[in-house]
């Protein structure tokens, strides 16, 4: 098949020429998509149901078109919302978690009224908006690139793991209506530009107005904008800047309404603030744009390293080592394409890179890459293609079409093959993720007064299992956080109303709630009351506290308190130790594997 679309043009009926094409990369697409319809409401999807059943109403200004805007706003503030135990005890008194996105979370609040509490019409919402973002990008593809070529790349598009959030989480569909309403934006433009069609100078800017509205990844279409001016056009530069300037001043408008409004995110180090460390912050982004080239060039998930920070590292090295390889077989290949391909790639590839900044500010994952995967996807079926074309020249040495079938093999191994594998997967491994959250709130422990859950790295439990026992009318009267450190504990007791909480583990790893909700761990003497609580911080590294003290102003033994802690397979309570013994907490993965 490689051969037939490398060396000859597809015939008239082929699956690989338009709109048949178009039709195999939905199907393809919509088949990897099936395990995503069947996910539950879970993660965020739940503190939304929160926020619009109105029963935290009391603790914020949550609404139909600001359900992204978690903490930092008017009635949010961190002070507030740890008091009430929506965010732990560590958490940063400057954190600030919002963002402008009105249209999806219009749109989620819409399913909602509409759809109630079922999930699959909410998924086949958004699997309606993955299908609309496939066919735009089938469209540009067909621009830009030769037909064949722009067959692959669509289908290596609509299969790739990247879209696993976007479609499984109803959280995350927004990536897909930003990307989606940029990219049209981008077409929109290219008509006006190459076929002088008058109506894409409006309609491309208010394209991009709408994508602004939905989500940060409309800034990642703005790159390839501004990178088929800069690299893509030979007329002059004050022509190109003119049509630009709409582009510019939408993007400048946004921004500053952006930090004037508090939007963005603050005292977090799952995202990045560039004014408070510029030079963390450019050896953050460096890292995570080379962890996004890796499931780019070579689809390596990025999934799986964003809930592993210790792991950041090593995924970034893969990431840079597999974009310099592919730079070399880039080189190989180039005699080989067309003035058309070598045209596009020209701008598409430096607009690509530019387009997974946005992204890499924040927590890195797939659905950052909606729109980069445009340039991806393009890059990855030109080498497939036109590798496989070069590794079969007899004229090369023998030693370099080895090295290009090998290369070939790698790209079509994990785009075409293992990417999509993990897509259905973790697609399966979601729903039953979702099922567990809904089954431990409803096996917890019944509780009236304060659950204090002693210790729980994975954010699906510690955070959103409390709020799936909210909306299940199971809420206890207050809610507290000890721990999310991925370790081992010991809980020594030393009075009747207070104990240390020990984190055993060197190195002490960061966890994944902790870096969300705090840049710099508390540092050892800290103190901090909530109610009664009062928590000291007695010994504390870089990436978190190893001893605090937590002293609840009253014996532990009564019935105000519930203490539990999660153990393998549920909440599971736990008998305090008499003052002056101590109590091992062993660590347990929990069902999102942190």
């Amino acid at each position: 098949m490689l051969s037939t679309m490398a060396e000859s043009p597809p015939r008239a009926n082929s699956w690989w020429t338009w709109p048949r094409s178009l039709l195999l990369a939905l199907a393809l697409g919509t088949l990897v998509s099936l395990p995503s319809l069947r996910v539950g409401l879970l993660l965020d999807d739940l503190v939304h149901r929160l926020a619009l059943s109105g029963q935290v109403a009391a603790l914020g200004d949550w609404g139909p078109l600001t359900l992204y805007e978690f903490v930092g706003g008017p009635r949010t503030d961190p002070q507030r919302l740890r008091e009430a135990g929506l965010l732990p005890w560590w958490t940063s008194d400057t954190l600030s978690i919002r963002f402008f996105r009105p249209i999806p979370s219009a749109l989620l609040s819409a399913d909602e009224w509409l759809f109630g509490e079922a999930p699959l019409p909410a998924h086949l919402h958004s699997l309606a908006w993955f299908l609309g973002l496939i066919t735009v990008v089938g469209w540009l593809h067909r621009r830009l690139l030769p037909t064949p070529v722009a067959a692959l790349a669509t289908v290596l598009h609509a299969i790739a793991a990247a879209h696993l959030f976007p479609v499984a989480w109803l959280a995350a569909r927004h990536p897909l209506v930003s990307a989606l309403l940029g990219l049209l934006a981008l077409a929109a433009h290219l008509r006006a530009r190459e076929d002088g069609w008058t109506p894409g100078r409006v309609l491309a800017p208010l394209a991009l107005a709408l994508a602004l509205l939905s989500g940060e990844a409309a800034l990642s279409a703005v790159a390839l904008v501004g990178a088929y001016e800069l690299f893509g056009r030979r007329d002059t530069l004050r022509s190109r800047i003119r049509w630009l300037a709409p582009y510019v001043a939408l993007v400048v408008a946004y921004l500053l309404f952006y930090a004037t409004q508090g939007y963005g995110a603050r005292g977090s180090g799952g995202y990045l603030n560039p004014i408070a460390a510029p030079g963390d912050f450019l050896a953050t982004l460096l890292q995570r744009v080379f962890i996004l080239m890796g499931e780019l060039v070579v689809a390596t998930p990025s999934d799986a390293a964003a809930g592993t920070p210790a792991f950041h590292a090593g995924f970034a090295a893969w990431g840079a080592l597999t974009s310099a390889l592919i730079l070399l077989m880039f080189r190989a290949i180039r005699p080989l394409l067309s003035e058309q391909e070598q045209h596009t790639l020209h701008w598409l590839i430096p607009g690509g890179i530019a387009a997974t900044l946005p992204g890499a500010a924040g927590i890195i994952g797939g659905r950052v890459l909606m729109v980069p995967l445009v340039a991806g996807s393009a890059l990855v079926a030109t080498l497939i293609l036109r590798g496989w074309t070069a590794a079969r020249e007899a004229q090369r040495p023998r030693r370099h079409r080895l090295l290009l079938w090998t290369a070939v093999s790698a790209l079509v191994l994990g785009h075409c093959f293992l990417g999509p594998a993990f897509r259905v997967g973790l697609g399966i491994s979601l729903g039953r993720l979702a099922d567990a959250q809904w089954r431990i709130a409803r096996e917890a422990p019944p509780c009236k007064g304060t659950l204090v859950l002693v210790a729980a790295a994975d954010p699906s439990i510690s955070l959103y299992v409390p709020a799936a026992m909210a909306l299940q009318g199971r809420a206890p009267q207050h809610y507290r956080l000890l721990s999310a450190a991925p370790h081992d504990h010991v809980l020594e007791r030393t009075s009747a109303h207070a104990f240390d909480l020990i984190v055993r583990g060197t190195p002490r790893n960061l966890g994944f709630w902790e870096q969300v909700n705090r840049d710099v761990p508390p540092p050892p003497g800290s103190r901090l009351t909530l109610g009664d609580l009062l928590v000291t911080v007695k010994e504390s590294t870089d990436t978190g506290f190893t001893r605090a003290s937590f002293d609840f102003g009253r014996p532990l033994e009564s019935d105000a308190f519930c203490f539990v802690t999660w153990s393998d397979t549920g909440l599971r309570r736990i008998d305090l130790p008499a003052p002056g013994e101590h109590l091992a907490l062993p660590y347990s993965r929990g069902p999102a594997g942190m």
